[in-house]
């Protein structure tokens, strides 16, 4: 199904279509005795409801399904749920596949669902919720063991994309002490309430340094090729490429993309790519009246927040060259772009031209804002989140400081930076960030969590850790989101180059995902970025 298809009542019931195209997997081979051992950038937890982002997502796709599945080219597909109708605008009944079984052995029915969605709100202190999926939904009904029926409170043509990202769990196993909320996330990180009914059980997790994952004989789809995943953290790049290139791993994620001539010159590896739904950005912090690392030339503290006048934030766009970013910062695996979207997704403008990058035009607009020499202002990155990322900010600090700015760059780990980075904690006056769109398929979702108004009892504005918020742009938002005529893609549109307008965030360019494996396996990489034991196997 089609996100931006027009809401009428319809059903979809395709599974034995897509059994059809499956590929049939071959013997295992003899130099991979049942075990791939795949080596993954960043650690992860366990807790399928907890911190919502690509790492934690990637492990439970491999343990869990999501309510809706979807494919590696991002199209939602049939799995625990069989077919989806629309019954009438705000009205979604959901019929699930028969006879899956939790890796336990206790039955999968609609009771798990509800149970599931219900504890995505109830989860304490999480720093990156998975309610933003739960958005327009008023009411779960468990219609009968196998039918869900979901109310929304508007049309939303969108949320099977959103059920995409909500894992199900156990009822059982995940209620724990028997109250509505169930298990805690160090129930789930020590193995004790991760039951699911995806390919792979989890036999144990190492703290931080990765997990063992076992196939799971009951699994209802097409079992994985190999019997058991070791999936190991090695968070530098070099130091992953190296592993596979001794065989001490079978796979590897996130390629380094200055070593992917190498790589295709190798005889001991081949290399997997795809474009990603990534769109990487970056931030302006608008909220704040005053931020410490906003400074004048000699280092003291601004007592205004330049970043509030649209022209600077112009400025820094027209600053950042998007081509040599690609092709220098990310070694040419990387697509530049100034829209909201990939070209394959709902929304994207074919007339909306990269602009060339003009230093000289971003000095005109700082003096015309009133910052004739410019300003000092930190920009703060991951190090080890997204591809290239401390090196891509140190291009764009660069970039920012041939335009006038006098550019500070801060890298931190992920785990330090992106809590530091959320909304009402963020100091840093410019950041770096990427969104992964595959649970909408069009520019629905990044302008609902990233340029919407943070209204958390609502779950808008997610994603928007600069503070900007313009009423009239909520409402064009708003509008789009929920509209399901036959112009929505041009809705979509207009309503991405209105809110560019006003520059509430930079987009920068489309990542690409790059894994690569030892010549004895196959792999099929993803769209949405997310490493997945189940899509390796053996080579003929």
């Amino acid at each position: 199904m089609r996100p931006d298809m027009p809401r009428t009542t319809r059903s979809w019931a395709f599974a034995a279509a897509l059994a059809v195209l499956a590929p049939l997997l071959p013997a295992r081979a003899a130099s991979l005795p049942g075990t791939l051992t795949v080596a993954v950038e960043s650690p992860f937890g366990v807790d399928p409801h907890f911190m919502f982002n690509g790492p934690n997502m990637a492990v439970a796709r491999q343990i869990y399904d999501s309510v809706i599945n979807r494919d590696s080219e991002s199209r939602f597909v049939p799995g625990l749920v069989e077919s989806w109708e629309a019954t009438d605008p705000t009205t979604w009944v959901l019929k699930l596949r028969r006879g899956v079984q939790f890796h336990d052995g206790s039955p999968f029915t609609a009771e798990d669902i509800a149970f599931s969605m219900a504890r995505i709100r109830e989860v304490p202190n999480n720093p990156g919720p998975y309610t933003s999926n739960l958005r327009t939904i008023t009411a779960v009904e468990v219609a009968d063991p196998y039918t869900v029926r979901i109310r929304t409170d508007r049309p939303n043509p969108t949320l099977m994309g959103q059920l995409t990202n909500i894992f199900v769990v156990s009822h059982i196993a995940a209620r724990g002490d028997g109250s509505a909320l169930g298990a805690s996330t160090t129930d789930f990180n020590s193995g004790k309430a991760a039951i699911g009914t995806g390919p792979y059980r989890l036999v144990a997790i190492h703290g931080t340094e990765g997990a063992t994952l076992t196939r799971n004989p009951t699994y209802w789809g097409e079992a994985p090729a190999y019997e058991k995943a070791e999936l190991r953290v090695i968070g530098g790049d070099a130091a992953r490429l190296a592993a596979l290139l001794s065989g001490d791993v079978d796979l590897i994620e996130n390629v380094p993309p200055a070593d992917v001539p190498r790589l295709e010159r190798d005889g001991r590896a081949t290399l997997f790519r795809r474009n990603s739904d990534r769109i990487m950005f970056v931030i302006p912090n608008v909220g704040p009246a005053t931020l410490p690392m906003l400074t004048d030339k000699a280092g003291k503290p601004l007592d205004t927040n330049p970043l509030r006048d649209p022209r600077v934030r112009q400025a820094l766009s027209l600053a950042i060259d998007r081509s040599a970013l690609a092709e220098r910062a990310m070694d040419g695996q990387a697509v530049p772009t100034a829209q909201l979207v990939p070209q394959q997704f709902g929304g994207f403008d074919p007339a909306f031209a990269v602009p060339a990058a003009d230093p000289q035009a971003a000095r005109k607009l700082l003096a015309e804002a009133g910052y004739p020499e410019g300003f000092g202002l930190t920009i703060g990155c991951s190090n080890n989140r997204f591809v290239n990322d401390a090196r891509v900010c140190q291009a764009i600090g660069q970039m920012l400081t041939r335009a006038g700015l006098q550019a500070k760059v801060e890298t931190l780990p992920g785990t330090v930076f992106f809590p530091r980075t959320v909304a009402g904690k963020n100091d840093f006056p410019l950041m770096l960030y990427g969104l992964s769109l595959s649970s909408s398929r069009d520019a629905s979702y990044i302008l609902s969590s990233a340029v919407h108004t943070r209204i958390v009892q609502e779950a808008y504005g997610q994603g928007n850790r600069g503070g900007f918020s313009d009423p009239e742009m909520d409402a064009a938002i708003q509008e789009a989101v929920t509209y399901s005529g036959p112009d929505r893609e041009e809705k979509l549109r207009a309503t991405m180059r209105h809110a560019l307008e006003a520059w509430p965030i930079i987009p920068l360019y489309n990542q690409v995902t790059l894994a690569a494996a030892r010549k004895e396996v196959l792999y099929e990489p993803r769209m949405d970025e997310q490493t997945l034991a189940q899509q390796a196997r053996p080579a003929p």
